[in-house]
């Protein structure tokens, strides 16, 4: 493998314009997932792009986000330049977010390799994670593929899709992509050894990105290759992303795409999908329980409380989740963490805007 790439050459996108309906009621349309400090005491966003303090110059690092939550983000990383916040009218899903990443970022920095980053994962492991995207990186530079990372497994999802690999050494090729499995499948990937999540996580030359998405999705790159040869007029962005599908980067470029590549990675990930998830990194006491903020537990078992400014106190529960924020109060089964999501829909069906 040639290695053309130098650390020079690498910048970073930060996809941040998510929601995290399943972290309601802490999770709202003005201070989503990534403005929280679910892990520790800094914000997700904040860990993101910290993790690359002295690999990646702030200069390169770019964090793509909704019209509504620029300003928030800027505030929270002023060691970024403003502009290079860039700002969507609306979410329409991670391929039109990347692309109009390209447009903007190709003029500046022409001859560079882009990773792509979530702003609400966790990563542990920060010095692996950096080998890892060198590796990619390296990879994406010197064999001109498009790159993505891979999860080992550690038990059978079925809320992920896995990417199938094939070869051997630190970079596998893909031979598939595979949805969402039934848990029988996902037992079947677990033990083959050939499986991987699918993290959402890409490393790519900016020459090699154009090129798949001319070919593999002209109708995500086109309307904004007009609206950037036009004057790229903030203005004027709306009516290009009107014309946009809203589809994921993994739909319309890289299950298309002929030459793909893993990097199964060596680093603790996780993507705090869900409460539960929140609770496996606090620790808990010898009842099994996890506890922020003031609480006073009596009978108490196997139950999770994210306090607000009161106390709270409980009798004779267990495998409960209870959130408290000053205007709404979450209670659900640690087993129905999932329906957050309904409750969020019910609430916005109803008209509730002021608890979302």
């Amino acid at each position: 493998m040639s290695d053309t790439h130098s650390p020079q050459s690498l910048l970073a996108v930060v996809m941040a314009g998510g929601r995290g309906t399943r972290f309601w009621p802490r999770s709202r349309n003005a201070r989503p997932k990534q403005f929280l400090a679910i892990v520790g005491t800094e914000t997700l966003l904040h860990q993101t792009v910290r993790r690359l303090d002295g690999h990646v110059p702030p200069e390169r690092v770019f964090v793509v986000t909704t019209a509504d939550l620029a300003e928030e983000t800027r505030r929270m990383l002023p060691e970024l330049p403003p502009e290079n916040v860039l700002v969507e009218p609306e979410g329409r899903n991670t391929a039109p977010c990347l692309a109009l990443a390209l447009v903007q970022i190709e003029r500046r920095f022409p001859e560079s390799v882009m990773a792509v980053l979530s702003a609400d994962h966790w990563i542990g492991d920060r010095d692996l994670f950096l080998e890892d995207l060198d590796t990619a990186a390296k990879h994406a530079a010197g064999e001109r593929e498009l790159v993505t990372f891979g999860i080992r497994p550690t038990y059978p999802e079925t809320g992920y899709g896995y990417i199938e690999a094939e070869g051997q050494g630190p970079v596998l090729k893909v031979k598939a992509f595979r949805e969402k499995p039934p848990v029988e499948v996902a037992l079947q990937y677990l033990d083959s050894g050939r499986h991987y999540w699918n993290a959402g996580m890409f490393v790519w030359t900016l020459a090699d990105f154009r090129a798949g998405l001319e070919k593999h999705a002209p109708d995500v790159l086109a309307p904004l290759d007009a609206w950037s040869k036009a004057g790229a007029d903030p203005k004027a962005l709306a009516a290009a992303y009107r014309q946009l599908p809203q589809v994921a980067i993994d739909v319309a470029l890289m299950e298309k795409a002929e030459t793909v590549a893993v990097v199964p990675t060596r680093f603790r990930w996780s993507d705090v999908g869900s409460w539960p998830a929140a609770i496996e990194f606090q620790e808990t006491d010898p009842e099994g329980n996890v506890s922020q903020g003031e609480t006073l537990l009596l009978d108490t078992r196997n139950c999770a409380f994210f306090g607000g400014s009161r106390l709270i106190a409980a009798s004779g529960v267990e495998d409960l989740i209870v959130v408290d924020a000053d205007d709404a109060l979450l209670i659900c089964h640690r087993d129905r963490a999932q329906s957050v999501k309904q409750i969020v829909e019910r609430l916005r069906a109803e008209g509730r805007e002021d608890l979302l």
